[in-house]
């Protein structure tokens, strides 16, 4: 039955099959050909995981997401930084770099970040004549960073699947996403150098001070909401309803960008997404329970003990499996799918699963670039009618500077995360 599941949902995928109704397909194949289990115990197993106030979270984050890109908050925020960049060599890439990551402090969405910033930055930088498959490649990567830097969906999801506080996996990827947004950063930095793009300037007390009142309303946001979380006045769950609620205000009342009328499709475009993102936990879960009937795990914990793998090359050897799965999959079917069948793994290796959790986000943030089906890159494609190889060849720079700092977080964990 294991090399059923397996080759069935890869089959399905090679076909071009939605990931939702792929994982679906290869599990009830399982159910009529090797009577694995019952569709009554599948619908109450279904249930009974998807039943979860964390999982409340998801819709809150993902409505904030899209109330934050209809109602124009990634424009001011990136006019602050690139004030505040002005005497940076590659200072408007720079602002770009920083803005994406207080964005990823206010949304949970790589590709909300992506599509909001790419829209401001990737204009500003054509202006000042950088190439163009260089701001594609940096807006990509800079989107991906809302995927690590809390609050995160993934986060939720993990915190929900391997069944650990949610509020401590937003406290560890507070440092390895500030990390990563600085090497992202450093590498935005000596390209510019290198090709003389934007020379630094003088700063303009009055730019910063006027495009900084602007954005007060857009920074305080994840102030609030994170700040809220680690001080206890609320649960993850509660603070994503905040920040879904903070949003709509500033939009509303604060920029007055959004409009009455803008509602119903940003709720309905929340509504898609949020579907999406549960029919595909929905399956996983399915998929996690006939693995577990099937002995995949078993099998992975037994194979780790007759190689005798010791806790380093365990997590290399992921490592690698992860980066080669994330050129055929999407984030979250790596994060539902992957996690059930390693944590006894984990468990067994005594493998920290806060330490896991950053672990395998960076390789959800590496594969979210990645080609062929990087979801950022396709994307960066659309908002900025940008071929797609020319978004890939942008980058190439980007994907390997997270690489090394996969590496990092991986085998140097103390120095990344709080509490750890």
């Amino acid at each position: 039955m294991a090399i059923y599941i397996v080759g069935s949902l890869l089959a399905f995928l090679v076909l071009g099959v939605p990931v939702a109704f792929a994982i679906g397909l290869a599990a009830l194949g399982s159910i009529f050909l090797f009577h694995s289990t019952s569709l009554i115990q599948l619908a109450q197993s279904q249930f009974a995981n998807l039943d979860s106030f964390v999982l409340l979270a998801i819709p809150f984050f993902v409505l904030a997401g899209n109330v934050m890109v209809h109602g124009s908050l990634a424009a001011y925020l990136y006019n602050f930084m690139r004030a505040i960049t002005r005497p940076i060599t590659g200072g408007p890439a720079l602002g770009g770099v920083f803005a994406s990551a207080i964005f990823g402090a206010m949304s949970g969405s790589s590709a909300a970040a992506a599509a909001a910033l790419g829209r401001v930055t990737i204009p500003e930088l054509d202006r000042l004549h950088y190439p163009r498959s260089f701001a594609a490649g940096l807006m990509a990567a800079g989107g991906t960073l809302s995927i690590l830097i809390p609050p995160s969906i993934s986060f939720v999801i993990y915190g929900a699947v391997a069944q650990v506080s949610v509020a401590d996996l937003f406290i560890a990827g507070v440092v390895p996403g500030i990390v990563l947004a600085t090497m992202i950063g450093v590498v935005t930095f000596f390209m510019s150098y290198r090709n003389g793009w934007s020379p630094a300037e003088r700063w303009s007390l009055d730019e910063l001070a006027t495009t900084g009142l602007k954005a007060i309303p857009a920074l305080l946001m994840p102030l609030i909401v994170l700040g809220g979380i680690y001080a206890g006045i609320f649960t993850p769950t509660e603070a994503a309803a905040v920040s879904a609620l903070y949003g709509l205000v500033c939009g509303l009342f604060i920029y007055r960008s959004l409009h009455w009328h803008d509602l119903p499709a940003v709720f309905i475009d929340s509504a898609r997404m949020t579907a999406t993102i549960l029919i595909i936990l929905a399956g996983a879960i399915f998929i996690g329970m006939l693995a577990t009937l099937a002995g995949i795990p078993q099998a992975i914990v037994q194979a780790v003990d007759s190689f005798n793998l010791t806790p380093w090359q365990f997590l290399l050897v992921v490592n690698i499996v992860l980066l080669v799965l994330g050129c055929f999959l999407d984030g979250i079917t790596i994060l539902t799918v992957v996690t059930p069948l390693l944590l006894p793994s984990l468990r067994a290796l005594d493998i920290d699963l806060i330490h896991f959790a950053i672990i395998l986000t960076v390789n959800i943030e590496i594969a979210s670039i990645t080609p062929p089906i990087g979801m950022n890159l396709f994307v960066i494609s659309s908002i900025s009618r940008t071929p797609l190889e020319t978004v890939v060849r942008g980058v190439l720079p980007f994907i390997g500077i997270l690489a090394i700092g996969l590496l990092l977080v991986t085998y140097f964990p103390h120095a990344f995360l709080l509490g750890h």
